[in-house]
């Protein structure tokens, strides 16, 4: 598979970059102050955090509403969370007793 060379500033798209550098404050203290089963939480939270702040409150069928949605569709909330992960040493434990078991077995 060929790696994704359509980047901006390092991460996969300009909506997950300026997702992150608007809300990264709000993300950090998530990611420092909750707990979270895996990766795929975490970006389920990001995304819900942010939908309620940006998304919720416009009129469902308005221009904005529309607007708003495409671009939080564009956004890769798995490579942010991801992100914050490796941050802050999240779910580092998990991973690391998963790989003890499997060289014991």
């Amino acid at each position: 598979m060929m790696k994704n060379t359509n980047t901006y500033n390092g991460w996969n798209s300009k909506q997950s970059w300026n997702i992150n550098l608007t809300y990264q404050e709000i993300f950090t203290n998530m990611a420092e102050e909750q707990e979270f089963d895996d990766v795929e939480h975490l970006a389920e939270a990001f995304e819900a955090i942010v939908s309620e702040l940006e998304f919720d409150h416009l009129k469902e069928g308005s221009l904005a509403h529309q607007a708003v949605g495409e671009y939080l569709d564009r956004v890769d909330w798995n490579e942010i969370a991801e992100h914050y992960a490796e941050d802050f040493d999240l779910f580092v434990e998990e991973t690391e007793e998963e790989e003890t078991e499997e060289v014991e077995a």
